[in-house]
Order: structure tokens, then C-alpha cells, then sequence
């Protein structure tokens, strides 16, 4: 964000007139600046700013990053949900609890078969100790993660201590996160150890002792009927997921002949079930199988990737189940292509992304997935295996929205391709791309245009959440096409008239207009604003009122609370539908609308919106 505080003397220095007179000027910067509340539309006059009389967020998600300084919580992500906030120039204390500081190992204690762990390059690393501890990779996800806010997750691969014990060791804020545990890999599969998925799991403060202790894994037997004894399964390999997370809890097995047979193939897996923590009557989702290609085979093979869910096999047995459907694999097609801006023949350097929505001679029970991804260099030109069916195609231009001045930007671009079975190679296929798309707006307070203001949007979270297992299973052959990017978008700026442009992709957006923090105006936020046309015009949006709220951050310590300086502060609210929702446990993404920073004394002051901006707002 811009700062203009040093600007507005040099102005007057420059023309011999003093700040105030500046800020009464036309067409300069506006100020939130009020005598009496006649002057604020509906708000109160305080302080000789307008203030809403009422907070529409009373519940809100706070993210507070310290400075990097060389201490213990430099750059961690706080978050710091508060709610009943009150109304306004209520203090509002983010207290930020000391950093977790979490040592643990993994353990084995119900299993009595002799491990067989292997390192990176393939060394022997323990036997049969599991009792003791195993080698194995911790994988701390923040649960926040899954409402758009990122936060990065913490991983660490076991060391060995003092040579007795497998341990591992981490600082991470306190928090609930989902807890992923990977075993190192094994010389054989005598002895399986799946992965294993906790989800919600709380960290406490302070130093945490986390020992994880593997339960016995569950079996199920997977039989493939393939009915053409061609040995087109051969080492093609099975393994289990969590259809929430995309996450393995399962080893990974090779597909086999069952013995004398030609056409029922097996596989053994060894799985463990995800655990939910705190929540015991939870129905557990179906996991899914997924049976891939063969390690290293050829693009030009085009072999499927094929899912099911473990309910459709396991209907007599929940512990084992067969394949009946999948008996066949359509043969691949060659096509070329090329990237073109607009209907010239001009070429474009892009990135294409193919997905298949359906494939044919597949039969329909059967859930396969197909990706590709090809690269069209200077001369536009592509090609790509591919099997025969529909194809959602997405292609991002290398150029990017803020072009050379000669050169028109270009948008992102998502269509449906039909691919036949025949014939065999199939050319002039031509993705034209059309000119970036133009979201225009103007932005103003009681006082005048909001000059200067930034300009910004990001892809509303909701609409960018690919679930693929869902859009297959549910979506239709005639439905839109799904783009596989996340639309991009400009920044700009308010032009001392109250106008701004911004170029992007089509989507979905939240878009922000950020004053100068000296104006005393907070953020306006429109979210979901869809961009699909030419151009997109906001109209006419005016500034909302804001709240202010004040306040400290600081750490607990030994010695009582400690102020943080200079942390950087977020505020988000919690959305549900897309509307602002109290109900943070079922809320599906967070929204942000207002950013401010501490000074050197750990104080603050944040301003934010009364409401959000929508259509006619």
C-alpha cells in the first residue's frame, strides 16, 4: 500500500499554501472529516471523523504476524478469533499465546511384525523396535487452511536421537490442525505402515510433548475382474484416500494375477480410518480406491487414472469388494494445437491445461480421471495424447495482464473441447484468446473522490474450491466449463476524478478499495463480484462508514503480557454462502476487510467497514 504522508507538505511547501487548504481543494485527496453529525450520512461525528452507529461484524478472525526479529515468534501467524466486540471504540486486546513449542515420536505399539524402514537412498534404517519409535514424516496443517486464510503448514521428517529413538521437534502458534504422519518406506510389504490422518487436533501452548502411537491397520482385498487376459493391468498400483483432503491412508500396493488366473487381478491394501477429535459421533466418509498407471509409462500411452468409492465395492463384504466395471481402455488420439490472440493468427506462448470431464468407452459407473498439461511455446503450437471424450480446457497466457504498450494483455480462457476416438491424429485444433477483461468503478466519500485509493482483486475463495471427485459425479455433460487457474487480476489505483480500471481474467472476485491509512476511511469490499463480459462496471460506490476499534498486542510471558511493535494485522470476517455468518464451525471460507499495523508500543487502531458493498451499495 501507498503512503502519502510525506507528500501533502511537499505540495504545500511547492505552492505556498499550508496542508489544510490542500485537503479542502478539489479534486485532491478526501478526507474522513466532520464538524457535526449532519455531516455523515447517517453515522456520528466523533473525534471530528464519521463513525458508524452500529457494527454489523461482531464476530471476526484476526491474523497477527510479529516482525521478523531474531525472536522465537518471528513471522508466525497468529490467529486470534474474537467475538462480541462491541459497537465500536471498544479496546480490542490480541493476546497471542506463546509459540507451541512440540516434541514427540511415532510408535507402532500393537504391532508385533518386524518393520523394515529404508531411508532416501534406500539404506536400512530400523528393524522391529516400533515399540520404541519409528522414522516417519509430521505434517502439522492449520484447520484455518480450509476457510482461505493461508497458513503454511509445518513438516518435519524424524531424526534419529542420541541413536536410541526416532523424534521430531517444531514451533508452531497454538491452534487445532490436522495432524498427517507418513511412515518412511519399507523394503517390502511384510509389515505395512499406512499413513495416518488426525484432523482437529488442538496444540496447546507452551511446550507440548506429542507422542503418536500408530494403530493396527485395517485390511481390505481389492479384485479387478478384467476380462480380456492381455495383461493390460499389469503393475498398475492401488492405493486409498481421504476423499476430504486428497490424502493417502493407505500403502501402496501393485496389482497382481491372482494365481492360475488371467483376468482377476488382487491387491492387498493395509489402511488406517481418519480420526476426528472431538467429534466421537461423526459419520466417517467413504474413502476412495484409486488405481493408477504403471510408474514411469509413457504420455503417449494416455492411461487413466480410475477412482471408486469403497461403499460401491464392499457390498457384501466391508472388507473386500471387486471391480466389475472398469473393462476396457479406450485407445489414445494425437492432437495439435495452437494458442492465437483473438481470431488473428498472431501466436501466443501459453500454458494448456486439458481435464477430462468424460471419456469415452468408459462405462459410466466408472469414475476416471484424466489430466494433462502442455506448454505452447513462442509459436503458439501444441500437441497432447489424449483419450476421446469431453475435456475442460484451460489456457494462461505467459504474458501477463500489465503488458508491454504495444502489446494488448490477454485473458485466461476456459472452453469444452469434444475429442473423437477417430481419426487417430487430429490437427487445427486453435484456442483464440480474447483481450484481458476491464471491472471500472467510481469510488467516493461525502467529501469527494477517494483519490489515490488502492484498487484490488482477489478470486473469491469459494469459487476457485475444486472438489473433482464432486464435479464428476455430479456435474453434467451440458454444464459451464471449470478453469484449472486462479483468475488474476490488477492493481490500481483511484484517479484524483474517483476512477479506477482494473484488468482481468473472467471470475469471481472480492474486490477492495484500501485508502490511504491517514484518511481515516476503512476498506470497502464488494465480494463476489463476477467479471464474464468485455467489460465490467461497478458504477457509483461510495465509501462505508467505519468502526474503529483500538487496541494492543501482546505475548504472555513468564513475567506477564509483553507488547508485540510493528506486528501486521488482518481482519477477516466469516462467511457461509458467501453471506457473513457468527457461526465460525460452519462458516466455508473468511472474508478480509481491513489491514493495519502496530507501532512501536504494540498499540493500534483498525478501521473497519460497517457493512459490506453490494449491488446498488
Amino acid at each position: 500500500m501507498k503512503h502519502w504522508l510525506g507528500f501533502i507538505p511537499l505540495i504545500g511547501a511547492l505552492c505556498g499554501c499550508n496542508v489544510a487548504s490542500v485537503r479542502e481543494a478539489p479534486n485532491t485527496i478526501a478526507y474522513n472529516q466532520c464538524q457535526n453529525n449532519n455531516e455523515c450520512g447517517g453515522g456520528v461525528c466523533s473525534n471530528q471523523q464519521c463513525r458508524s452507529r452500529s457494527a454489523t461484524f461482531q464476530k471476526m478472525l484476526f491474523e497477527v504476524t510479529p516482525p521478523a526479529d531474531g525472536s522465537v515468534i518471528a513471522g508466525v501467524q497468529f490467529l486470534v478469533p474474537k467475538q462480541d466486540i462491541g459497537e465500536g471504540d471498544t479496546p480490542v486486546s490480541l493476546v497471542l499465546d506463546p509459540i507451541s513449542q512440540v516434541a514427540g515420536k511415532v510408535t507402532a505399539r500393537e504391532r508385533k511384525c518386524a518393520f523394515k524402514f529404508v531411508n532416501d537412498i534406500g539404506t536400512l534404517v530400523t528393524s522391529n523396535d516400533a515399540s520404541a519409535s519409528l522414522p516417519a514424516r509430521v505434517s502439522l496443517v492449520p484447520t484455518s487452511t480450509a476457510l482461505g486464510v493461508y497458513s503454511p503448514p509445518a513438516v518435519v521428517q524424524s531424526a534419529l536421537v542420541d541413536e536410541i529413538y526416532w523424534g521430531f521437534s517444531l514451533n508452531v502458534p497454538p491452534g487445532k490442525y490436522d495432524i498427517y504422519v507418513e511412515p518412511n518406506h519399507q523394503q517390502d510389504e511384510n509389515c505395512p505402515a499406512p499413513p495416518q490422518l488426525v484432523r482437529g487436533n488442538p496444540i496447546d501452548a507452551g511446550i507440548l510433548a506429542l507422542d503418536i502411537d500408530l494403530p493396527a491397520p485395517s485390511s481390505f482385498e481389492l479384485h479387478v475382474a478384467w476380462p480380456h487376459e492381455d495383461g493390460a493391468l499389469d503393475g498398475w498400483m492401488v492405493d486409498m484416500l481421504d476423499p476430504t483432503s486428497g490424502r493417502v491412508i493407505s500403502n501402496r500396493v501393485q496389482l497382481a494375477l491372482e494365481k492360475g488366473s488371467k483376468s482377476d487381478y488382487r491387491a492387498t491394501l493395509a489402511y488406517s480410518s481418519v480420526t476426528v477429535v472431538g467429534e466421537a459421533n461423526v459419520q466417517p466418509q467413504d474413502p476412495l480406491f484409486r488405481l493408477s498407471p504403471p510408474d514411469g509409462s509413457p504420455e503417449s500411452a494416455a492411461l487413466p487414472t480410475v477412482l471408486m468409492a469403497r461403499s460401491a465395492l464392499a457390498v457384501f463384504d466391508a472388507n473386500r469388494g471387486t471391480l466389475a466395471d472398469f473393462t476396457s481402455l479406450p485407445a489414445p488420439v494425437h492432437v495439435q494445437g495452437q494458442v492465437t490472440s483473438g481470431s488473428s493468427s498472431v501466436p501466443v506462448a501459453a500454458t494448456v491445461t486439458l481435464v477430462a470431464k468424460s471419456i469415452s468407452d468408459i462405462a459410466p459407473g466408472v469414475l476416471a480421471s484424466f489430466v494433462r498439461t502442455v506448454n505452447a511455446g513462442t509459436d503458439g503450437r501444441f500437441d497432447v495424447d489424449l483419450l476421446p471424450g469431453q475435456y475442460n480446457v484451460s489456457t494462461v497466457p505467459l504474458s501477463s495482464l500489465d503488458p508491454a504498450p504495444d502489446k494488448t494483455p490477454l485473458a485466461a480462457d476456459a472452453r469444452v473441447w469434444t475429442v473423437p476416438s477417430a481419426p487417430a491424429e487430429q490437427a487445427g485444433k486453435v484456442i483464440e484468446l480474447s483481450p484481458a477483461l476491464l471491472v471500472t468503478g467510481q469510488v467516493f466519500a461525502s467529501t469527494g473522490p477517494v483519490a489515490t485509493a488502492q484498487v484490488q482483486a482477489d478470486a473469491s475463495p469459494l469459487s476457485i474450491q475444486y472438489n473433482a471427485l464432486e464435479d464428476t459425479l455430479g456435474g453434467s455433460m451440458a454444464s459451464p466449463p471449470r478453469a484449472a487457474f486462479i483468475p488474476r487480476a490488477t492493481v490500481g489505483g483511484v484517479s484524483k476524478r474517483g476512477d479506477f480500471a482494473l484488468r482481468t481474467d473472467p471470475g469471481t472476485f472480492d474486490i477492495t478499495v484500501r485508502p490511504n491509512t491517514d484518511t481515516g476511511f476503512a476498506w470497502l469490499v464488494r465480494p463476489n463480484f463476477l467479471v464474464s463480459n468485455l467489460s465490467a462496471g461497478l458504477g457509483i460506490i461510495n465509501m462505508p462508514l467505519p468502526v474503529a476499534y483500538a487496541g494492543t498486542v501482546t505475548v504472555q510471558g513468564a513475567e506477564g503480557p509483553k507488547r508485540i511493535p510493528s506486528s501486521l494485522i488482518r481482519a477477516y470476517i466469516y462467511l457461509k454462502d458467501n453471506e457473513y455468518t457468527t457461526d465460525d464451525r460452519h462458516a466455508d471460507s473468511v472474508l478480509q476487510v481491513a489491514e493495519t499495523q502496530a507501532d512501536s508500543d504494540g498499540a493500534f487502531e483498525i478501521l473497519i467497514p460497517a457493512e459490506l458493498n453490494h449491488a446498488g451499495g
